[in-house]
């Protein structure tokens, strides 16, 4: 029976709040209490990542990432008259997550920035702002001065998002692929997604905190905003808000391209193809 587009909204909204609430969640916690490192801080967006496709894939598809649903839409057939929606239940899901986590973290992250002699809104204040939106360079392991900025340029820092983004989306369309046989199963492909994000994440966190998704970055910086964190949230120390959704975005467009106009008619050929490695058996 056809259930209108209402319950995949509701579904791309629980999808990506678990995204989240688990993955900026466990950033927040590693920044102002230092109770995470950088390894747990993967491995809890691994785990954010592949429950949320499990809580949402049967009704939506397990989007949790505008540029999956832009990226999808362009290159598979997606329906762009759900694109739009898809887009807002993400963000609504991302904001009411990052919400939840000011809820409850309030003191402790008003105390980290006493300890810290941070005033909140002014230069230095990314680095607990960093608890909800990215930051090239990423603030914990750079500093938060000008000298600190020189390490990333923005070109760099663009790049670098786009590049992992890319890969990210490269791994989801070969994961998910009918004709690549050596995929895992259907219901084992988001485990293997959450693991690529954590290995991405492990490896460019440092350069720029690794987005990978618009309203993973957007969603969590709006309520910075609306918390306290003014022009370091918007437009940034740097003016690079714009950054980290508009490269995800991208990434995911070269990755779609690439692999739907060249990669994937390789698996199609190998379907009736016997590979030269398995005739020398």
């Amino acid at each position: 029976m056809e259930q209108g587009i209402v319950p995949e909204m509701v579904a791309e909204c629980i999808g990506t709040f678990i995204l989240v609430l688990f993955g900026v969640g466990s950033v927040a916690v590693s920044v102002w209490t230092g109770g995470l490192s950088l390894w747990p801080v993967s491995l809890m967006f691994a785990l954010g990542v592949t429950l949320g496709v499990y809580a949402s894939g049967k009704i939506s598809g397990g989007h949790i990432n505008p540029a999956v649903t832009l990226t999808l839409a362009v290159f598979t057939g997606f329906s762009w008259a759900k694109v739009g929606p898809y887009i807002f239940a993400q963000f609504v899901g991302a904001i009411l997550a990052s919400a939840a986590i000011y809820g409850f973290y309030s003191g402790i992250v008003a105390n980290f920035e006493a300890g810290a002699e941070l005033v909140r809104g002014q230069p230095g204040s990314q680095l607990s702002a960093m608890g909800f939106g990215t930051y090239a360079p990423n603030p914990a392991f750079n500093g938060t001065t000008p000298e600190a900025f020189e390490r990333v340029s923005m070109t760099q820092w663009f790049l670098s998002e786009a590049f992992t983004t890319a890969i990210l989306f490269f791994g989801v369309l070969f994961l998910t692929d009918k004709h690549n046989t050596s995929a895992p199963s259907a219901n084992r492909a988001p485990l293997f997604i959450g693991l690529l994000v954590a290995a991405l994440v492990a490896y460019e966190a440092p350069i720029s905190m690794t987005a990978m998704n618009p309203a993973r970055d957007l969603g969590p910086r709006i309520m910075s905003f609306v918390f306290g964190w003014g022009e370091m949230a918007f437009p940034g120390p740097r003016g690079g808000w714009w950054i980290p959704s508009i490269a995800s975005i991208a990434g995911g467009l070269v990755a779609g391209a690439f692999y739907r106009g060249f990669y994937r008619s390789v698996f199609e050929a190998y379907d009736t193809e016997t590979p030269e490695w398995e005739k020398t058996k």
